[in-house]
Protein backbone atom coordinates (compact mmCIF):
# COMPACT_ATOMS: atom_id res chain seq x y z
CA UNK A 1 0.00 0.00 0.00
CA UNK A 2 2.50 2.38 0.77
CA UNK A 3 4.44 1.98 -2.67
CA UNK A 4 1.28 2.41 -4.18
CA UNK A 5 0.73 5.47 -2.56
CA UNK A 6 3.92 6.51 -3.07
CA UNK A 7 3.66 5.87 -6.80
CA UNK A 8 0.22 8.04 -6.87
CA UNK A 9 2.13 11.08 -5.32
CA UNK A 10 4.99 10.97 -7.66
CA UNK A 11 2.47 10.74 -10.81
CA UNK A 12 0.22 13.82 -9.21
CA UNK A 13 3.88 15.50 -8.78
CA UNK A 14 5.37 14.62 -12.02
CA UNK A 15 1.65 15.72 -13.60
CA UNK A 16 1.50 19.04 -11.71
CA UNK A 17 4.92 20.38 -12.80
CA UNK A 18 4.60 19.39 -16.08
CA UNK A 19 1.19 21.44 -16.34
CA UNK A 20 2.96 24.37 -14.21
CA UNK A 21 6.11 24.55 -16.21
CA UNK A 22 3.69 24.72 -19.42
CA UNK A 23 1.61 27.34 -17.88
CA UNK A 24 4.74 29.68 -16.64
CA UNK A 25 5.96 29.24 -20.74
CA UNK A 26 2.49 30.46 -22.00
CA UNK A 27 1.42 32.94 -19.56
CA UNK A 28 2.24 36.12 -20.61
CA UNK A 29 0.81 40.06 -20.52
CA UNK A 30 0.34 41.84 -24.17
CA UNK A 31 3.28 43.81 -24.88
CA UNK A 32 0.88 46.20 -26.65
CA UNK A 33 -2.75 47.31 -26.42
CA UNK A 34 -5.46 44.16 -27.53
CA UNK A 35 -8.76 45.39 -28.22
CA UNK A 36 -11.90 43.53 -27.88
CA UNK A 37 -14.61 44.38 -29.94
CA UNK A 38 -17.50 43.74 -28.35
CA UNK A 39 -20.01 45.79 -28.17
CA UNK A 40 -21.13 48.43 -30.91
CA UNK A 41 -21.97 45.93 -33.57
CA UNK A 42 -24.88 46.32 -36.06
CA UNK A 43 -26.11 42.89 -37.67
CA UNK A 44 -28.09 42.95 -41.05
CA UNK A 45 -29.83 39.41 -41.45
CA UNK A 46 -32.77 38.79 -43.33
CA UNK A 47 -33.16 42.81 -44.42
CA UNK A 48 -33.21 43.53 -40.64
CA UNK A 49 -31.03 45.22 -38.76
CA UNK A 50 -30.08 45.18 -34.77
CA UNK A 51 -28.21 47.92 -33.34
CA UNK A 52 -25.42 48.14 -30.64
CA UNK A 53 -25.42 44.34 -30.79
CA UNK A 54 -23.30 42.13 -28.28
CA UNK A 55 -21.87 39.34 -31.23
CA UNK A 56 -21.83 36.29 -28.24
CA UNK A 57 -25.11 36.76 -27.55
CA UNK A 58 -26.78 37.46 -30.98
CA UNK A 59 -29.20 34.40 -30.57
CA UNK A 60 -31.41 36.39 -28.49
CA UNK A 61 -32.17 38.49 -31.16
CA UNK A 62 -31.68 37.11 -34.74
CA UNK A 63 -32.65 33.27 -33.30
CA UNK A 64 -30.17 30.64 -32.32
CA UNK A 65 -28.96 29.10 -35.90
CA UNK A 66 -28.53 30.04 -39.20
CA UNK A 67 -28.98 28.14 -42.50
CA UNK A 68 -27.23 27.28 -45.34
CA UNK A 69 -27.62 30.86 -48.08
CA UNK A 70 -27.78 33.36 -45.21
CA UNK A 71 -25.77 35.97 -45.25
CA UNK A 72 -24.75 37.72 -42.21
CA UNK A 73 -23.34 41.52 -42.34
CA UNK A 74 -21.23 42.72 -38.79
CA UNK A 75 -20.20 46.64 -38.67
CA UNK A 76 -18.51 48.01 -35.82
CA UNK A 77 -19.79 51.39 -35.05
CA UNK A 78 -16.35 52.27 -33.27
CA UNK A 79 -13.04 53.07 -35.31
CA UNK A 80 -10.24 51.46 -35.54
CA UNK A 81 -7.42 53.69 -33.39
CA UNK A 82 -3.54 53.46 -34.08
CA UNK A 83 -2.14 50.82 -31.98
CA UNK A 84 1.34 51.32 -32.97
CA UNK A 85 2.32 47.89 -33.67
CA UNK A 86 4.55 46.05 -36.16
CA UNK A 87 1.93 43.39 -37.42
CA UNK A 88 -1.66 44.70 -36.86
CA UNK A 89 -4.18 42.21 -36.79
CA UNK A 90 -8.08 41.34 -36.58
CA UNK A 91 -8.65 37.62 -35.44
CA UNK A 92 -12.28 36.31 -34.95
CA UNK A 93 -13.75 32.90 -35.06
CA UNK A 94 -16.14 31.52 -38.19
CA UNK A 95 -18.31 28.49 -37.99
CA UNK A 96 -19.39 27.03 -41.28
CA UNK A 97 -19.13 30.11 -42.93
CA UNK A 98 -17.18 31.75 -46.14
CA UNK A 99 -16.39 35.56 -45.41
CA UNK A 100 -15.50 38.90 -46.49
CA UNK A 101 -13.99 41.51 -44.94
CA UNK A 102 -13.85 45.47 -45.18
CA UNK A 103 -12.45 48.28 -44.21
CA UNK A 104 -14.68 51.21 -45.00
CA UNK A 105 -16.24 48.90 -48.04
CA UNK A 106 -12.97 48.66 -49.20
CA UNK A 107 -12.37 44.54 -49.61
CA UNK A 108 -9.02 43.26 -47.64
CA UNK A 109 -9.71 39.80 -47.38
CA UNK A 110 -11.88 36.91 -48.71
CA UNK A 111 -11.97 33.30 -47.61
CA UNK A 112 -13.58 30.59 -48.47
CA UNK A 113 -16.11 32.07 -51.21
CA UNK A 114 -15.64 28.58 -53.94
CA UNK A 115 -15.88 26.52 -51.34
CA UNK A 116 -18.99 28.24 -50.70
CA UNK A 117 -20.16 28.05 -53.97
CA UNK A 118 -19.50 24.19 -54.42
CA UNK A 119 -20.42 23.31 -51.07
CA UNK A 120 -17.06 22.53 -50.08
CA UNK A 121 -16.42 21.36 -46.55
CA UNK A 122 -15.52 25.49 -44.74
CA UNK A 123 -15.34 23.84 -40.87
CA UNK A 124 -14.94 25.96 -37.72
CA UNK A 125 -12.25 28.00 -36.38
CA UNK A 126 -10.04 31.76 -36.20
CA UNK A 127 -8.95 33.69 -38.83
CA UNK A 128 -6.13 35.90 -38.68
CA UNK A 129 -6.88 38.71 -41.03
CA UNK A 130 -3.80 41.51 -41.50
CA UNK A 131 -4.50 45.03 -41.78
CA UNK A 132 -3.07 47.62 -44.06
CA UNK A 133 -1.04 50.08 -42.88
CA UNK A 134 -3.68 52.77 -42.97
CA UNK A 135 -6.10 50.88 -40.83
CA UNK A 136 -6.39 53.70 -37.87
CA UNK A 137 -9.92 55.66 -38.10
CA UNK A 138 -11.26 52.68 -40.04
CA UNK A 139 -14.49 50.78 -39.72
CA UNK A 140 -14.92 46.92 -40.09
CA UNK A 141 -17.21 45.53 -41.60
CA UNK A 142 -17.63 41.25 -41.91
CA UNK A 143 -19.99 39.19 -44.12
CA UNK A 144 -20.62 35.87 -43.23
CA UNK A 145 -22.00 33.65 -45.80
CA UNK A 146 -23.33 30.64 -44.00
CA UNK A 147 -22.36 26.97 -45.43
CA UNK A 148 -24.35 24.55 -43.10
CA UNK A 149 -27.70 24.28 -41.60
CA UNK A 150 -28.44 24.17 -38.10
CA UNK A 151 -25.17 26.85 -38.09
CA UNK A 152 -24.84 28.68 -33.89
CA UNK A 153 -25.65 32.46 -34.38
CA UNK A 154 -23.30 33.27 -31.57
CA UNK A 155 -19.76 34.41 -32.99
CA UNK A 156 -17.12 35.50 -30.32
CA UNK A 157 -15.84 38.55 -30.18
CA UNK A 158 -13.33 40.02 -32.78
CA UNK A 159 -10.07 41.50 -31.29
CA UNK A 160 -7.66 43.79 -32.77
CA UNK A 161 -3.95 43.49 -31.85
CA UNK A 162 -0.49 42.67 -32.91
CA UNK A 163 0.31 39.21 -34.37
CA UNK A 164 2.59 37.91 -31.65
CA UNK A 165 0.07 38.96 -28.82
CA UNK A 166 -3.05 37.84 -29.82
CA UNK A 167 -1.62 34.26 -30.76
CA UNK A 168 0.07 33.86 -27.92
CA UNK A 169 -3.58 35.31 -26.51
CA UNK A 170 -5.43 32.29 -28.61
CA UNK A 171 -3.15 29.89 -26.39
CA UNK A 172 -2.64 31.41 -23.12
CA UNK A 173 -7.13 31.54 -22.95
CA UNK A 174 -6.86 27.74 -23.89
CA UNK A 175 -4.19 26.75 -21.53
CA UNK A 176 -4.88 23.87 -19.80
CA UNK A 177 -6.81 22.03 -22.28
CA UNK A 178 -3.71 22.54 -25.15
CA UNK A 179 -1.32 21.64 -22.23
CA UNK A 180 -3.59 18.78 -21.53
CA UNK A 181 -3.60 17.80 -25.39
CA UNK A 182 -0.19 17.75 -25.92
CA UNK A 183 0.73 15.39 -22.81
CA UNK A 184 -1.98 12.83 -23.37
CA UNK A 185 -1.00 12.39 -27.09
CA UNK A 186 2.65 11.88 -25.76
CA UNK A 187 1.47 9.36 -22.51
CA UNK A 188 -0.30 7.97 -25.07
CA UNK A 189 2.11 7.02 -27.66
CA UNK A 190 4.90 6.06 -24.71
CA UNK A 191 2.16 3.71 -23.65
CA UNK A 192 1.30 2.32 -26.64
CA UNK A 193 5.04 1.74 -27.47
CA UNK A 194 5.68 0.26 -23.60
CA UNK A 195 2.69 -2.00 -24.63
CA UNK A 196 3.86 -3.44 -27.62
CA UNK A 197 7.21 -3.83 -26.56
CA UNK A 198 5.63 -5.94 -23.22
CA UNK A 199 3.21 -7.62 -25.63
CA UNK A 200 6.12 -9.43 -26.73
CA UNK A 201 6.79 -10.97 -23.33
CA UNK A 202 3.23 -11.22 -21.81
CA UNK A 203 -0.12 -11.38 -21.89
CA UNK A 204 -3.34 -9.35 -21.39
CA UNK A 205 -2.01 -6.05 -22.98
CA UNK A 206 -5.20 -5.55 -25.44
CA UNK A 207 -6.63 -3.17 -22.97
CA UNK A 208 -3.93 -1.23 -22.40
CA UNK A 209 -3.18 -0.60 -25.85
CA UNK A 210 -6.83 0.25 -26.43
CA UNK A 211 -6.63 2.60 -23.34
CA UNK A 212 -3.25 3.79 -25.18
CA UNK A 213 -5.36 4.47 -28.85
CA UNK A 214 -8.40 6.12 -26.41
CA UNK A 215 -5.35 8.76 -24.76
CA UNK A 216 -4.05 9.32 -28.27
CA UNK A 217 -7.79 10.50 -29.55
CA UNK A 218 -8.77 12.46 -26.80
CA UNK A 219 -5.29 14.06 -26.72
CA UNK A 220 -6.10 14.94 -30.42
CA UNK A 221 -9.57 16.16 -30.81
CA UNK A 222 -9.02 18.45 -27.25
CA UNK A 223 -6.35 20.17 -29.72
CA UNK A 224 -9.17 20.28 -32.12
CA UNK A 225 -11.88 21.08 -30.63
CA UNK A 226 -10.10 24.24 -28.68
CA UNK A 227 -9.01 25.58 -31.99
CA UNK A 228 -5.16 24.48 -31.32
CA UNK A 229 -5.28 23.06 -34.97
CA UNK A 230 -5.73 26.48 -36.38
CA UNK A 231 -2.15 27.30 -36.42
CA UNK A 232 -1.21 24.55 -38.15
CA UNK A 233 -3.88 23.27 -40.41
CA UNK A 234 -6.80 25.02 -42.85
CA UNK A 235 -10.29 25.46 -41.09
CA UNK A 236 -11.84 22.26 -43.11
CA UNK A 237 -8.68 20.17 -42.43
CA UNK A 238 -8.71 21.14 -38.32
CA UNK A 239 -12.56 20.92 -37.85
CA UNK A 240 -12.71 17.25 -40.15
CA UNK A 241 -9.68 16.18 -37.93
CA UNK A 242 -11.41 17.01 -34.76
CA UNK A 243 -14.76 15.37 -35.68
CA UNK A 244 -13.02 12.03 -37.21
CA UNK A 245 -10.76 11.89 -33.27
CA UNK A 246 -14.12 12.78 -31.65
CA UNK A 247 -16.35 9.58 -33.48
CA UNK A 248 -13.04 7.54 -32.69
CA UNK A 249 -13.75 7.80 -28.60
CA UNK A 250 -16.78 5.71 -28.52
CA UNK A 251 -15.76 2.79 -30.61
CA UNK A 252 -12.70 2.58 -28.55
CA UNK A 253 -14.68 3.19 -24.98
CA UNK A 254 -16.76 0.33 -25.94
CA UNK A 255 -13.91 -1.94 -27.33
CA UNK A 256 -12.15 -1.44 -23.31
CA UNK A 257 -15.31 -2.47 -21.69
CA UNK A 258 -15.97 -5.38 -23.90
CA UNK A 259 -11.98 -6.17 -23.69
CA UNK A 260 -12.13 -5.96 -19.79
CA UNK A 261 -15.36 -8.41 -19.42
CA UNK A 262 -14.36 -11.18 -21.84
CA UNK A 263 -15.91 -13.65 -19.18
CA UNK A 264 -19.37 -11.92 -19.31
CA UNK A 265 -22.54 -12.14 -21.92
CA UNK A 266 -21.08 -9.21 -23.95
CA UNK A 267 -23.83 -9.68 -26.65
CA UNK A 268 -25.20 -6.12 -26.16
CA UNK A 269 -21.93 -4.69 -25.73
CA UNK A 270 -20.39 -6.37 -28.97
CA UNK A 271 -23.26 -5.21 -30.90
CA UNK A 272 -22.82 -1.17 -29.66
CA UNK A 273 -19.22 -2.07 -30.40
CA UNK A 274 -19.67 -2.93 -34.18
CA UNK A 275 -22.35 -0.54 -34.20
CA UNK A 276 -20.17 2.81 -33.13
CA UNK A 277 -17.23 1.23 -35.52
CA UNK A 278 -19.17 0.76 -38.51
CA UNK A 279 -21.51 4.20 -37.91
CA UNK A 280 -18.34 6.07 -37.35
CA UNK A 281 -16.32 4.76 -40.39
CA UNK A 282 -19.53 5.83 -42.14
CA UNK A 283 -19.25 9.40 -41.17
CA UNK A 284 -16.09 9.24 -42.02
CA UNK A 285 -16.90 7.88 -45.89
CA UNK A 286 -19.60 9.98 -46.67
CA UNK A 287 -17.73 13.50 -45.67
CA UNK A 288 -14.72 12.19 -47.58
CA UNK A 289 -16.80 11.25 -50.43
CA UNK A 290 -18.50 14.42 -50.43
CA UNK A 291 -22.00 13.12 -49.82
CA UNK A 292 -22.52 14.84 -46.52
CA UNK A 293 -20.35 16.69 -44.15
CA UNK A 294 -19.12 15.27 -40.74
CA UNK A 295 -20.60 17.94 -38.63
CA UNK A 296 -24.40 17.18 -39.58
CA UNK A 297 -23.62 14.00 -37.93
CA UNK A 298 -22.94 15.69 -34.71
CA UNK A 299 -26.09 15.27 -32.93
CA UNK A 300 -26.61 11.39 -33.22
CA UNK A 301 -23.30 10.84 -32.35
CA UNK A 302 -24.29 12.42 -29.05
CA UNK A 303 -27.41 10.80 -29.12
CA UNK A 304 -25.69 7.31 -29.14
CA UNK A 305 -22.58 8.61 -26.88
CA UNK A 306 -25.51 9.18 -24.13
CA UNK A 307 -26.80 5.72 -24.62
CA UNK A 308 -23.19 4.42 -24.03
CA UNK A 309 -22.66 6.61 -20.54
CA UNK A 310 -25.80 4.36 -19.56
CA UNK A 311 -23.98 1.11 -21.02
CA UNK A 312 -21.20 1.65 -18.94
CA UNK A 313 -23.08 2.44 -15.67
CA UNK A 314 -24.54 -0.46 -16.34
CA UNK A 315 -21.32 -2.40 -16.49
CA UNK A 316 -20.23 -0.12 -13.34
CA UNK A 317 -23.38 -1.69 -11.40
CA UNK A 318 -22.96 -5.12 -12.59
CA UNK A 319 -19.11 -5.49 -11.65
CA UNK A 320 -20.52 -3.84 -8.29
CA UNK A 321 -23.10 -6.95 -7.51
CA UNK A 322 -20.81 -9.25 -9.16
CA UNK A 323 -18.02 -8.18 -6.52
CA UNK A 324 -15.35 -7.84 -9.13
CA UNK A 325 -12.30 -8.05 -7.64
CA UNK A 326 -10.10 -7.60 -10.90
CA UNK A 327 -8.01 -4.57 -9.30
CA UNK A 328 -7.20 -3.95 -13.29
CA UNK A 329 -10.93 -3.57 -13.91
CA UNK A 330 -11.82 -1.72 -11.47
CA UNK A 331 -9.56 1.14 -11.55
CA UNK A 332 -9.83 1.53 -15.64
CA UNK A 333 -13.44 1.07 -15.18
CA UNK A 334 -13.84 4.33 -12.97
CA UNK A 335 -11.14 5.64 -14.84
CA UNK A 336 -13.31 5.34 -18.30
CA UNK A 337 -16.97 6.68 -15.97
CA UNK A 338 -14.84 9.78 -14.64
CA UNK A 339 -14.16 10.52 -18.34
CA UNK A 340 -17.47 9.77 -19.61
CA UNK A 341 -18.90 12.33 -17.17
CA UNK A 342 -16.71 15.09 -18.61
CA UNK A 343 -17.71 14.51 -21.86
CA UNK A 344 -21.25 14.64 -20.76
CA UNK A 345 -20.54 18.36 -20.32
CA UNK A 346 -19.43 18.77 -24.28
CA UNK A 347 -22.37 16.81 -25.32
CA UNK A 348 -25.11 19.04 -23.81
CA UNK A 349 -23.05 21.88 -24.90
CA UNK A 350 -23.07 20.72 -28.73
CA UNK A 351 -26.84 19.78 -28.10
CA UNK A 352 -27.85 23.14 -27.14
CA UNK A 353 -26.09 25.26 -29.23
CA UNK A 354 -25.62 27.84 -26.82
CA UNK A 355 -21.90 27.98 -27.03
CA UNK A 356 -20.02 28.89 -29.96
CA UNK A 357 -16.66 28.39 -28.42
CA UNK A 358 -15.70 26.59 -25.53
CA UNK A 359 -13.31 29.48 -24.57
CA UNK A 360 -16.57 31.41 -23.57
CA UNK A 361 -17.37 28.48 -20.41
CA UNK A 362 -15.22 27.76 -17.46
CA UNK A 363 -16.73 23.95 -16.78
CA UNK A 364 -15.98 23.57 -20.27
CA UNK A 365 -12.52 24.68 -20.45
CA UNK A 366 -12.04 22.31 -18.00
CA UNK A 367 -14.34 19.83 -17.26
CA UNK A 368 -12.87 17.11 -20.24
CA UNK A 369 -9.47 17.94 -19.29
CA UNK A 370 -9.55 16.89 -16.01
CA UNK A 371 -11.66 13.88 -16.85
CA UNK A 372 -8.77 12.83 -19.27
CA UNK A 373 -6.06 13.15 -16.69
CA UNK A 374 -8.30 10.93 -14.10
CA UNK A 375 -8.47 8.59 -17.09
CA UNK A 376 -4.46 8.93 -16.99
CA UNK A 377 -3.78 8.62 -13.44
CA UNK A 378 -6.76 5.04 -13.94
CA UNK A 379 -3.73 3.70 -16.60
CA UNK A 380 -0.67 4.84 -14.74
CA UNK A 381 -2.26 3.48 -11.38
CA UNK A 382 -3.44 0.46 -13.68
CA UNK A 383 0.08 0.32 -14.97
CA UNK A 384 1.83 -0.20 -11.71
CA UNK A 385 -0.26 -3.28 -10.50
CA UNK A 386 0.26 -5.60 -13.76
CA UNK A 387 4.21 -4.28 -13.40
CA UNK A 388 3.92 -5.49 -9.60
CA UNK A 389 2.21 -8.99 -10.71
CA UNK A 390 4.54 -8.98 -13.34
CA UNK A 391 7.64 -8.83 -11.85
CA UNK A 392 6.27 -10.78 -9.07
CA UNK A 393 5.32 -13.69 -11.63
CA UNK A 394 8.58 -13.99 -13.55
CA UNK A 395 10.47 -13.87 -10.03
CA UNK A 396 8.71 -17.05 -9.58
CA UNK A 397 8.47 -18.37 -12.77
CA UNK A 398 12.74 -18.10 -12.38
CA UNK A 399 12.73 -20.11 -9.27
CA UNK A 400 10.42 -22.71 -10.57
CA UNK A 401 12.54 -23.26 -13.14
CA UNK A 402 15.59 -23.09 -11.04
CA UNK A 403 14.26 -25.74 -9.28
CA UNK A 404 13.43 -27.67 -12.71
CA UNK A 405 16.30 -27.28 -14.76
CA UNK A 406 19.38 -26.34 -12.05
CA UNK A 407 21.14 -28.52 -9.42
CA UNK A 408 20.36 -26.93 -5.87
CA UNK A 409 23.77 -28.19 -4.91
CA UNK A 410 26.12 -27.23 -7.27
CA UNK A 411 23.81 -24.82 -9.18
CA UNK A 412 24.80 -26.57 -12.43
CA UNK A 413 22.49 -27.56 -15.33
CA UNK A 414 20.88 -31.12 -14.26
CA UNK A 415 19.58 -33.99 -16.33
CA UNK A 416 16.26 -32.87 -17.87
CA UNK A 417 18.38 -29.83 -18.78
CA UNK A 418 21.25 -31.38 -20.09
CA UNK A 419 18.95 -33.81 -22.21
CA UNK A 420 17.40 -30.81 -23.45
CA UNK A 421 20.63 -29.72 -24.59
CA UNK A 422 21.98 -32.98 -26.29
CA UNK A 423 18.64 -33.15 -28.39
CA UNK A 424 20.03 -29.08 -29.74
CA UNK A 425 22.95 -30.63 -30.51
CA UNK A 426 21.48 -33.10 -32.37
CA UNK A 427 20.66 -30.94 -34.74
CA UNK A 428 23.74 -29.15 -35.22
CA UNK A 429 25.25 -29.60 -38.65
CA UNK A 430 28.92 -29.39 -37.26
CA UNK A 431 31.11 -31.55 -35.15
CA UNK A 432 31.32 -31.25 -31.28
CA UNK A 433 32.63 -32.78 -28.41
CA UNK A 434 31.45 -34.67 -24.89
CA UNK A 435 33.61 -34.66 -22.12
CA UNK A 436 32.68 -37.41 -19.41
CA UNK A 437 33.78 -36.92 -15.73
CA UNK A 438 33.07 -38.77 -12.87
CA UNK A 439 34.41 -38.22 -9.21
CA UNK A 440 37.56 -40.27 -7.90
CA UNK A 441 36.32 -41.01 -3.95
CA UNK A 442 33.07 -39.47 -3.30
CA UNK A 443 31.93 -42.80 -1.78
CA UNK A 444 34.86 -43.00 0.93
CA UNK A 445 34.45 -39.11 1.53
CA UNK A 446 30.82 -39.34 2.61
CA UNK A 447 31.65 -42.59 4.65
CA UNK A 448 34.49 -41.49 6.45
CA UNK A 449 34.15 -37.24 6.68
CA UNK A 450 30.42 -37.09 6.44
CA UNK A 451 28.23 -35.91 3.73
CA UNK A 452 28.93 -32.53 4.34
CA UNK A 453 32.46 -32.82 3.20
CA UNK A 454 31.13 -34.95 0.06
CA UNK A 455 28.61 -31.97 -0.44
CA UNK A 456 31.72 -29.84 -0.33
CA UNK A 457 33.60 -31.45 -2.54
CA UNK A 458 30.71 -31.98 -4.91
CA UNK A 459 30.56 -28.15 -4.90
CA UNK A 460 34.04 -27.32 -5.25
CA UNK A 461 34.51 -28.98 -7.84
CA UNK A 462 31.32 -28.21 -9.94
CA UNK A 463 32.56 -24.35 -9.32
CA UNK A 464 36.07 -25.50 -10.78
CA UNK A 465 34.78 -27.52 -13.45
CA UNK A 466 32.65 -24.35 -14.59
CA UNK A 467 35.28 -21.99 -13.99
CA UNK A 468 37.65 -23.21 -16.42
CA UNK A 469 34.42 -24.64 -19.37
CA UNK A 470 31.57 -22.86 -18.52
CA UNK A 471 32.75 -19.64 -21.49
CA UNK A 472 33.30 -22.62 -24.09
CA UNK A 473 30.83 -25.29 -23.31
CA UNK A 474 28.06 -26.46 -21.60
CA UNK A 475 28.62 -27.55 -18.31
CA UNK A 476 26.33 -30.49 -16.03
CA UNK A 477 25.33 -32.70 -13.48
CA UNK A 478 23.74 -35.87 -14.77
CA UNK A 479 24.02 -37.71 -11.16
CA UNK A 480 25.35 -38.02 -8.25
CA UNK A 481 29.32 -38.02 -8.87
CA UNK A 482 29.03 -37.72 -12.72
CA UNK A 483 29.05 -34.64 -14.59
CA UNK A 484 29.13 -33.69 -18.52
CA UNK A 485 30.49 -30.83 -21.07
CA UNK A 486 29.15 -30.34 -24.13
CA UNK A 487 31.19 -28.15 -26.40
CA UNK A 488 30.24 -27.14 -30.03
CA UNK A 489 33.60 -26.76 -31.51
CA UNK A 490 37.08 -27.06 -30.09
CA UNK A 491 40.67 -28.53 -30.96
CA UNK A 492 41.52 -31.68 -29.11
CA UNK A 493 44.57 -29.83 -28.47
CA UNK A 494 43.10 -26.77 -26.91
CA UNK A 495 40.42 -29.26 -24.66
CA UNK A 496 43.54 -30.87 -23.49
CA UNK A 497 45.12 -27.76 -22.41
CA UNK A 498 41.92 -26.85 -20.33
CA UNK A 499 41.48 -30.54 -18.74
CA UNK A 500 45.39 -30.22 -17.23
CA UNK A 501 44.33 -26.23 -15.51
CA UNK A 502 41.33 -27.94 -14.47
CA UNK A 503 43.40 -30.97 -12.73
CA UNK A 504 46.36 -28.53 -11.60
CA UNK A 505 43.05 -26.24 -10.09
CA UNK A 506 42.15 -29.45 -8.25
CA UNK A 507 45.54 -29.48 -7.00
CA UNK A 508 45.47 -26.02 -5.32
CA UNK A 509 41.83 -27.13 -3.82
CA UNK A 510 43.52 -30.37 -1.87
CA UNK A 511 45.77 -27.63 -0.60
CA UNK A 512 43.72 -25.52 0.81
CA UNK A 513 41.12 -28.59 1.91
CA UNK A 514 43.19 -31.71 3.08
CA UNK A 515 40.34 -33.43 4.72
CA UNK A 516 38.93 -34.59 0.75
CA UNK A 517 40.71 -35.13 -2.48
CA UNK A 518 39.98 -33.25 -5.21
CA UNK A 519 40.23 -36.03 -7.81
CA UNK A 520 38.40 -36.76 -11.20
CA UNK A 521 38.60 -39.29 -13.79
CA UNK A 522 36.93 -38.35 -17.76
CA UNK A 523 37.09 -39.00 -21.00
CA UNK A 524 36.21 -37.14 -24.17
CA UNK A 525 34.60 -38.17 -27.47
CA UNK A 526 34.09 -36.53 -30.67
CA UNK A 527 31.17 -36.88 -33.20
CA UNK A 528 33.30 -37.77 -36.24
CA UNK A 529 33.95 -40.73 -33.93
CA UNK A 530 30.83 -42.98 -33.96
CA UNK A 531 28.78 -43.79 -36.48
CA UNK A 532 25.68 -42.74 -35.67
CA UNK A 533 26.92 -39.16 -34.96
CA UNK A 534 24.64 -38.40 -31.96
CA UNK A 535 24.96 -37.49 -28.82
CA UNK A 536 24.08 -40.56 -27.16
CA UNK A 537 26.70 -42.54 -29.26
CA UNK A 538 29.26 -39.83 -28.33
CA UNK A 539 28.69 -40.12 -24.68
CA UNK A 540 29.03 -43.98 -24.95
CA UNK A 541 32.00 -43.32 -26.10
CA UNK A 542 33.19 -40.77 -23.77
CA UNK A 543 31.82 -42.73 -20.24
CA UNK A 544 33.86 -45.71 -22.27
CA UNK A 545 36.94 -43.85 -22.04
CA UNK A 546 36.66 -42.28 -18.54
CA UNK A 547 36.14 -45.62 -16.94
CA UNK A 548 39.22 -47.09 -18.82
CA UNK A 549 41.13 -43.21 -17.21
CA UNK A 550 39.28 -44.36 -13.53
CA UNK A 551 40.63 -47.90 -14.00
CA UNK A 552 43.63 -46.65 -14.91
CA UNK A 553 43.60 -43.97 -11.66
CA UNK A 554 43.00 -47.23 -8.97
CA UNK A 555 45.37 -49.54 -10.90
CA UNK A 556 47.82 -46.61 -10.26
CA UNK A 557 46.61 -46.25 -6.98
CA UNK A 558 47.11 -49.84 -5.82
CA UNK A 559 50.75 -50.19 -7.07
CA UNK A 560 51.82 -47.27 -4.69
Amino acid sequence: MRKLLSFLGSAVLITLIFFIVARSFFHFSPTHPVIELEKGWTVSYHNQQYQNTNLESMNSQVGETFNRGDVITLSQSQLLSDMNVAFPYLVFKTQYCAFEVYLDDVLIRREFMDSARNNFFVGTGYSFIDLPENYPGKRITIKLFVTENSTKADILTPMVGDFEDLYRLMISTAIFPFCTGLFLILFGTVFMIISLLFSMRSSGLTTQALCSFLTMALGFWILAAYDMFDFIFAQPVSTTLGFCFLYMILPLMYLIIWDMHRRMNNTVITLLTLSSIIFSLLFMGLHFLGIVHINHFQFPYYLVALWGIITLIVYDYADIKRKVRNSSIRILMTGLTILAMSLVVYAIAGLTNRIADYRQNRILINSVPIGAVFFVFAQLLNYFIFMTHSFAQKKEYAALTKIAYFDNLTGLANRVRCDEKMIEFDKLQEDFCILSLDLNGLKEVNDNSGHPAGDRLLKSFADTLAEVFSKKGFCTRIGGDEFLVLIKTVEEKELKDMLKELDEKLLILDKEDQEINHSVSYGYAYRHETKEQDTHSVTMLADQRMYDYKRNHYAHMSSR
